[in-house]
């Protein structure tokens, strides 16, 4: 197993015992001297302190949570990472619906990792939120406004690619859905730097509803202006399709948007409310770019996945 694919069965462990509210499992995923900081609990140091407060959020009632845009970066004994989660409350007739940002940071302690702090962000919410007594502060369904204070996380200061600059993934398939995550990351933090990182010059595409755009500077100009109408925005989604060149230096795949709000069907299979269609190539510095981009909106299933355009 990679050092990727271990820190996400980290993620994966942690979140399975979040939701069951197990803080003795929570606690041997942790460092003794773990730090974990939220909007809405504060700040709160040390193992046991850190996993009872998390075993009683969802204590009262059954819920569902989903991790999306799983980004991890390692070096030596230190690793960071970013996920997206949407948390899912119902209880009767009343539901609570929320999406979250979640940083890590690992250590390497005794032959194995432990997460050794946790930045946890509520980015919007809707419905009861009463349903979690133990949860204050939280942002409305306009996210962050100017009563909320200073958000918990940064992209510029905190993100995996703000701490680890150098870490590329060698296989092309993680290296591309690493790069649709920072994509999306970027977008929805608002990190312009982040973001030009992202695109080859020559980016060009469909980017609904503002229209086609060609060249860099054209495409992150207007995709700024517009993220800031709205900062509760997040894009969860995952790979369904990718084709990668013979010589391992071009590809297309498709990302699909996943929906909180209806992340399956009647039938309680996965569907997806949109995709993008995306080209990238490996350019000279040895970094996989976006050259051409295309929104497309449209529910369908992974029985029903879209065709390549580009």
């Amino acid at each position: 197993m990679s050092t990727q694919e271990k820190l996400k069965n980290l993620i994966s462990q942690f979140k399975d015992s979040w939701l069951r509210s197990d803080k003795h499992s929570l606690a041997k995923l942790f460092s003794s001297d773990i730090i974990f900081k939220s909007h809405h609990h504060g700040s709160i140091n040390g193992q046991k302190h850190v996993s009872t407060t998390l075993s009683e959020d969802f204590i009262n009632y059954a819920t569902n949570a989903e991790f999306t845009n799983t980004f991890t970066a390692h070096q030596k004994d230190f690793a960071a990472a970013s996920s997206y989660a949407y948390v899912d409350v119902n209880h009767g007739q009343k539901r609570f619906l929320c999406g979250c940002t979640f940083i890590f940071h690992f250590v390497y302690e005794n032959q194995k990792w432990l997460i050794n702090h946790i930045k946890f962000q509520v980015n919007w919410n809707k419905g009861q939120q009463s349903l979690l007594p133990n949860w204050n502060m939280l942002p409305g369904v306009q996210g962050w406004q100017l009563v909320d204070g200073a958000p918990t996380i940064v992209s510029e200061l905190h993100s995996p690619w703000a701490l680890i600059r150098k870490f590329k993934a060698t296989e092309p398939k993680q290296a591309l859905i690493d790069l649709y995550n920072k994509y999306a990351f970027a977008v929805d933090n608002c990190d312009i730097n982040l973001l030009i990182d992202c695109y080859s010059q020559d980016i060009q595409g469909s980017f609904p509803p503002l229209g086609d755009l060609s060249g860099r500077e054209s495409v992150i100009g207007s995709l700024k202006n517009f993220r800031l109408l709205a900062p509760f925005w997040q894009h969860f989604a995952e790979l369904v399709k990718m084709e990668v060149s013979q010589d391992k230096k071009a590809a297309r795949f498709i990302i699909a948007r996943i929906i909180p709000e209806k992340p399956v069907n009647d039938g309680n299979q996965k569907i997806y409310a949109a995709h993008y269609q995306l080209a990238a190539r490996l350019e000279s510095d040895n970094c996989w770019r976006l050259y051409e981009s295309h929104y497309i909106p449209g529910w369908f299933d992974k029985q029903s996945l879209p065709e390549f355009i580009i």
